[in-house]
């Protein structure tokens, strides 16, 4: 699989979602299991006409709807969802719409799929500290400045 063209995501070494235009295709690497390849036999689609847009919107039905249910070897247990849904009707054809909804979807299994890194906390350096302090006794300063003596008056 060449990265630079199925690629959505940035391509860093922590994507693991990858997105075939030509194809249609989602595959989600995993370090445990084996690749989930998502195409259009997985998934429920559904065309659908309305919204904004005028009269070709509304006898065209160019709307595009997936619905992807989550295989239950795949399911992530912090998660409830069952079925992930992407619809788009921004594009005047179907075969755009559908290709955008696919993009949605690569997004949705992203953000379903990822798992933050834990960061172990930390203490603040030394430097930090006089530097966070430095910053402080200069604002006061000049809010001191601003205030209105008395020797003034």
């Amino acid at each position: 699989m060449n990265l630079a063209e199925f690629c959505y995501f940035s391509c860093m070494e922590n994507d693991f979602v990858y997105f075939d235009r030509n194809a249609l295709r989602i595959t989600v690497q995993f370090k445990t299991k084996p690749p989930l390849v998502i195409d259009q036999s997985h998934l429920d689609i559904s065309y659908f006409s309305g919204g904004p847009g005028g009269q070709n919107v509304n006898k065209n039905m160019s709307g595009v709807r997936l619905i992807y249910r989550i295989p239950e070897g795949y399911r992530m247990a912090a998660q409830k969802t069952r079925e992930l849904i992407a619809k788009s009707i921004g594009e005047r054809q179907r075969e755009q719409n559908l290709a955008m909804a696919f993009r949605t979807l690569a997004g949705k299994l992203h953000d379903y799929y990822y798992v933050k890194p834990y960061r172990k906390p930390t203490k603040a350096t030394y430097s930090s500290k006089q530097k966070r302090l430095g910053g402080k006794k200069i604002h006061s300063s000049i809010k001191r400045n601003r205030k209105i003596s008395r020797l003034d008056l």
